[in-house]
């Protein structure tokens, strides 16, 4: 408001004050603008003291999973496995480490040859199981034939028992496996890989060492290696 709206009245309001009482009145205009001015604030100071606040409110970051892009194909979940399926692994693996192949040595051969003998010994940790073939790569056919029999063609046999806990020796003079239709010679110093498969152990290898033509057997292990044993055999010719 102007000064001179403010002095009318000012002079106005002192015209109706009895005389007695003007002299309590402010002397001027300027002391009546600054109790006006206190009081509005003192007004509003109290407006906003008293007025309700709003409380913040916590936010919490909720951690989300990137989508996938539009088209993609989502990831199915992880198969829950077959239990039937999980035991049936384990006893498969518990009756292959049953078993185990050790000292499997054969002769070097000269070089017309057609057939060689191989020797080892297989042992079975706990339970009786059945060696029902071989095979090697560098022959034609693999049997198991006993020498302690009179006819020969009578010691083929299909199938050896491996009892429980027990070791059956395939050695000079008796059982054997007999390698048919040689496709190289055995030389000395090397070695071939021969796989034999059984009935509950399944399918395991093991190393053949050639040793000399007169030789009657390696040296006895100081310990049996579990399981296949084909980190010695030789590369092919």
């Amino acid at each position: 408001m102007p000064e001179s709206r403010w002095r009318q009245s000012w002079d106005g309001f002192v015209n109706r004050v009895p005389p007695e009482r003007r002299a309590s009145l402010p002397a001027s205009v300027g002391a009546v603008a600054v109790l006006a001015s206190l009081a509005v604030w003192g007004t509003l100071s109290g407006f906003a003291k008293d007025a309700p606040r709003d409380e913040p409110v916590a936010q919490v970051a909720q951690g989300t999973l990137p989508l996938p892009p539009p088209g993609a194909t989502p990831t199915p979940a992880p198969a829950i496995p077959d239990p039937e399926a999980v035991k049936a692994r384990a006893a498969a693996l518990a009756a292959k480490a049953n078993i185990d192949i050790t000292d499997a040595w054969a002769r070097a051969t000269p070089g017309n040859a057609n057939s060689a003998a191989v020797y080892l010994h297989i042992v079975s940790a706990k339970d009786p199981d059945k060696l029902l073939s071989a095979d090697a790569a560098m022959a034609e056919k693999v049997e198991v034939q006993d020498d302690a029999q009179q006819n020969a063609k009578a010691s083929v046999t299909a199938a050896t028992e491996i009892p429980a806990g027990a070791t059956v020796n395939f050695m000079p003079g008796g059982r054997h496996l007999t390698l048919t239709g040689l496709k190289s010679p055995l030389k000395e110093g090397d070695s071939f890989l021969l796989t034999l498969k059984f009935d509950k152990a399944g399918t395991q290898n093991t190393a053949v060492k050639i040793l000399g033509a007169s030789a009657t057997g390696p040296a006895p292990s100081a310990s049996a290696r579990r399981g296949d044993t084909t980190s010695a055999v030789s590369p092919p010719p």
